[in-house]
This record gives structure tokens, sequence and C-alpha cells, in this order.
């Protein structure tokens, strides 16, 4: 498989909204109630990643097939609660392409960039019971944060989420 990584652009918009929408349904199933999952709304979504991608297109990178198809994506930038550290916000693949290594090429190159705007930190909020992507970043080499127990609200449910952290980008991601 041809992956291209590249950075996003507000053409990508609709693309990569579809994208998360289909994977947090898959991702999320089980976790977060259905009647929330089932109604994603494309527009609102579409309408986010516009907006991000017009206010801060350098924080979103793309993982691209060879038949020019948005396999999956990064979004990354400043810590939104930590001074001097980066944080990812998300990477989320097509539910086609999980565990295709797609994540790992998207942590890679986040990693790189996130190095070059000179953060040696970066830290990853997860909700606890996704289990799939705790492996995830404990793979790439996160660290579970002890006690970093905390809880956010979507669509009016309330979910409980963990911290990871990993500590100097120049080291090599394990694996």
């Amino acid at each position: 498989m041809s992956i291209t990584i590249r950075q996003a652009n507000t053409g990508d918009a609709s693309e990569i909204a579809s994208l998360h929408i289909a994977s947090r349904i898959a991702a999320y199933k089980n976790i977060i109630p259905d009647s929330i999952l089932d109604n994603q709304s494309q527009q609102k979504e579409e309408t986010m990643w516009m907006d991000a991608l017009r206010k801060n297109p350098e924080n979103v990178l793309v993982a691209v097939t060879a038949e020019k198809e948005i396999a999956g994506f990064v979004g990354f930038g400043p810590s939104r609660d930590r001074d001097n550290e980066g944080e990812i916000y998300a990477i989320y693949n097509n539910p086609e392409y999980f565990r295709s290594g797609i994540g790992r090429l998207l942590w890679k190159a986040a990693r790189e960039q996130l190095a070059a705007r000179g953060y040696s930190t970066v830290v990853a909020l997860v909700i606890t019971e996704n289990i799939q992507a705790r492996k995830f970043y404990e793979s790439v080499g996160f660290k579970l944060v002890e006690d970093s127990d905390s809880t956010f609200t979507w669509e009016g449910e309330v979910l409980n989420e963990v911290c990871y952290v990993v500590h100097d980008l120049n080291s090599s991601i394990p694996g």
C-alpha cells in the first residue's frame, strides 16, 4: 500500500469530516451511546474542519492513498492545557485502514513537525474505555500519566479520559 503524508487543506474538509464520523462510529461502538454516534452531522463536521483548516492548516496532516483517497488524519499543535508542550488532538483512520500502520505514519510525521516547532513533550487525551487507541499510543512510545483521569462532555454524555505523554521527541519510535 502506497501512502503519502501531506498537509491538509480546505479542499479536504468534506472527506476528513466523513472519515471522522465513520471512524468514530467504528471505534466508539459500545463506548459512546449509539444515539450520539448515529446522529453526527456531516454538515457540522465539515464546517468545523473547514474552520480549523482555514485557521491552522499546519496543524492537520492527511494520509493519502495512491488512489487519492484520504485514509487517515492527525490533528496536532500546542497543548490546550499544558504550557510548552505539544498535543495530539486526534488521530483517526478510515475504518478500512484500521491497524494498517497509517496511524503510526501520521504520528511520525506529526512528531517531526512538533519537534521542529520546539516541543520535546507531547500529550494525548484518550477516552478511558478506548482500549485500541490506548494500545496504539503505548505502541508508539506514549506512557500513561498516573492519576490523570478526567471527564469531558460530548452531546450531553459525560465521558472519562486519561492522559498519555511522550518525552524526548528526538528519540526513536518503538517498533
